[in-house]
């Protein structure tokens, strides 16, 4: 089992939209993508709801593939970069995490 564990840090503001309603935008595109990637085995996309110091990421993903061929086989899909390249046009930093069990 191949796990990916993505955290955002979100602009205040971008494409007309304040944090809180770039942090909706995001998870809504993400959570589009299990619909048309058959290689995404478990997906959750969460807006992180903490309001102390050490809360600094803004939206999370933790996705779960079979394997490390199918995550780089989800990577590969046009919805999936377009995704991609949303996020990083309004986001300030990005985490990941990739590991195998």
């Amino acid at each position: 089992m191949y796990k990916h564990i993505v955290l955002w840090k979100l602009k205040a503001e971008a494409d007309g939209l304040n944090k809180d309603q770039l942090a909706i935008e995001v998870k809504q595109r993400l959570d589009a993508l299990p619909s048309v990637i058959s290689e995404i085995k478990e997906y959750e996309v969460a807006i992180n709801i903490g309001s102390y110091g050490a809360s600094f990421y803004d939206v999370s993903l933790i996705s779960i593939f079979e394997n490390k061929d199918t995550f780089w086989a989800y990577t590969k899909y046009p919805e999936h970069d377009e995704v991609v390249d949303f996020i990083q046009s309004v986001q300030e930093d990005e985490q990941i995490v990739d590991y195998e069990l």
